[in-house]
């Protein structure tokens, strides 16, 4: 018995780790030592998944329906699962680990007890079919009935209505009678003490995970999660719940077989006692829910050392304060230096979140889906913005980014759509693809002059913007494909003569593309454009605007 309380507690802990692992995971970045760094981890917490997912899943799946050799298939589908996982952490997301997680509880709990119950009916296969041979009424060796053979005409009367049920059914009509033989009542709520101390497990385990539950609530992650759990925990509740005394003496008649139900029955009634699960399962759900309250009851904050100082790794938001976050500028006597990835991404009630000075970097995604983010100060030496920073902060209006500035990471501001003042970096080189897409409240932008590159969709679908600043001296290079399509406000913009426009790069925007120091009449005759498919846009948004918004142009193309 204590090695099975040891070996349950050793699985218990592997179960917890990935949610532990999970619940410090973010994205650290763009560069590819942090994607490297991300494979390492998920493919980790996938190792520790396979301990499960073989024991629980893929073990009593091919041992129930394969009788020849259920080995063999055990290991061809953990290939099949291993490649399936690969497949996706190398070439489509790392995420799918997540979904390996909760697949344990899944199999576990849902598909094992589904196909146990198939297999209950159905003969396993590769093994050999057993042929009843029934006995016959006549004599193999002469061609005449039995003459001691006496007719007798039988009618369903005649059998027990019991045996017209099917097997499930009937074994359970069997128990029924012989608990009344036994003068057990089942009212009474009686059952074998070594399914009580099951249940009572089942119960411990059921409140460790309502405890994780409710913690991972203030660690802010995707709804989608919070989804899941709730799946898992209510699936886990029904299949603990349906231990009862009629199910545990079917399980011992199928592990008898040869044994009579009035035997079964008798040996099980001097272990009864009181089911008392459900007072059991409350008292452990109390401090499963009072112990997350208590210690998320404020704000805290994670952090890991890097080069410099310290990182915030997560910030976990607290009962008493979800509106607002500071961050000191010291920890353990040494500088706060950087925001990791996600550190407070999905806070939909954060408002305001005050940032010291000594931040030089804030990773992908550090405020995404922050809905309800109104003031975020930026650290005057911050050096890098990563990918995703303000995604989805859809009540943002101003942000200014200090001159320190030298990378700004892609779809940093996509869909803020209450942006309306951004002050960009005189150092910034480049304004990555999608950077701020679907901005709707922005009205004007002014490039630095050391801005080579404009990304594809960088600004796509900013409809209220009406004027872009591009200096004489700039240095913009290249303007990528959409990056101000359906700009519908955006009347005109002046560029140096060696920047290249992409020939789709102001699709569904009215924009007249000029170029310095060249002599415009009044009829447009001399602008300068970069290619053929530049002229051919043009006349597609004359018919756009005259077909459509039956606005009036006179449109004139030279040579």
């Amino acid at each position: 018995m204590k090695k099975k309380k040891i070996l349950l507690l050793v699985l218990l802990i592997l179960l917890i780790i990935p949610g532990i692992a999970f619940a410090s995971g973010g994205s650290d970045g763009d560069d590819g030592s942090n994607r490297v760094s991300t494979l390492v981890f998920v493919i980790a917490i996938e190792a520790f998944c396979s301990i499960h997912i073989s024991l629980f899943v893929l073990k009593p799946i091919s041992e129930l329906f394969i009788n020849h050799d259920p080995k063999k298939v055990f290991w061809i589908l953990f290939a099949i699962r291993a490649a399936i996982l690969l497949i996706f952490d190398f070439f489509i997301t790392p995420a799918i680990a997540m979904v390996d997680f909760f697949l344990i509880f899944i199999g576990g709990f849902v598909v094992v007890p589904v196909s146990k119950s198939i297999a209950n009916r159905l003969p396993k296969m590769g093994g050999k079919q057993n042929m009843n041979v029934q006995p016959t009424l006549f004599n193999s060796n002469a061609n005449a009935i039995d003459p001691n053979y006496s007719k007798v005409t039988i009618t369903p009367k005649n059998f027990d209505p019991m045996y017209s049920l099917n097997e499930n059914t009937m074994i359970e009509a069997f128990i029924e009678r012989e608990l009344v033989k036994a003068g057990i009542d089942k009212t009474k709520r009686l059952i074998p003490s070594a399914v009580a101390r099951k249940k009572g497990i089942l119960s411990a385990i059921f409140s460790v995970l309502v405890l994780l539950a409710i913690a991972s609530i203030f660690f802010h992650f995707p709804v989608w999660t919070y989804l899941a759990e709730i799946v898992v925990l209510t699936i886990f509740f029904i299949v603990t719940r349906r231990f009862n005394l009629v199910k545990y003496l079917k399980k011992q008649l199928k592990a008898r077989p040869g044994e009579k139900i009035s035997n079964i029955v008798m040996n099980s009634k001097t272990t009864l006692v009181k089911d008392k699960s459900i007072l059991v399962l409350l008292l452990s759900l109390i401090p499963a829910v009072v112990i997350p309250l208590v210690v998320f009851a404020t704000p805290k904050i994670i952090y890991e050392k890097t080069e410099g100082g310290y990182a915030v790794r997560y910030y976990i938001y607290g009962l008493t304060n979800s509106k607002t976050a500071t961050i000191p500028d010291t920890y353990n006597g040494e500088k706060v230096v950087s925001l990791r990835g996600n550190t407070f991404s999905n806070m939909f009630g954060l408002e305001k979140v005050v940032l010291p000075d000594t931040i030089t970097e804030i990773r992908g995604q550090a405020f995404k889906n922050c809905y309800r983010l109104v003031e975020v100060n930026m650290p005057k030496n911050l050096q890098y913005l990563g990918g995703g920073a303000f995604n989805n902060a859809t009540s943002i209006k101003r942000i200014e980014l200090p001159d320190t500035l030298t990378e700004l990471g892609g779809e940093s501001f996509q869909g803020a759509s209450s942006l309306e003042y951004v002050r960009l970096s005189n150092n910034l080189t480049e304004i990555r693809g999608n950077t701020f897409e679907n901005c709707e409240s922005l009205k004007e932008i002014t490039i630095p002059d050391k801005v080579t590159r404009i990304g594809g969709h960088a600004f796509y679908g900013n409809i209220s913007l009406e004027k872009v600043n591009v200096s004489e001296n700039s240095k913009l290079q290249e303007i990528g494909s959409s990056a101000f399509r359906e700009c519908t406000k955006l009347r005109e913009i002046t560029l140096p003569k060696s920047t290249v426009v992409n020939s789709k790069a102001f699709k569904a925007s009215p924009t007249t593309v000029r170029r310095y120091n060249e002599n415009d009449d009044k009829n447009n005759t001399n602008k300068n454009y970069n290619s053929v498919n530049e002229l051919y846009d043009m006349y597609d948004k004359y018919l756009y605007y005259n077909n459509y918004l039956n606005v009036n142009a006179d449109v004139t193309f030279s040579d």
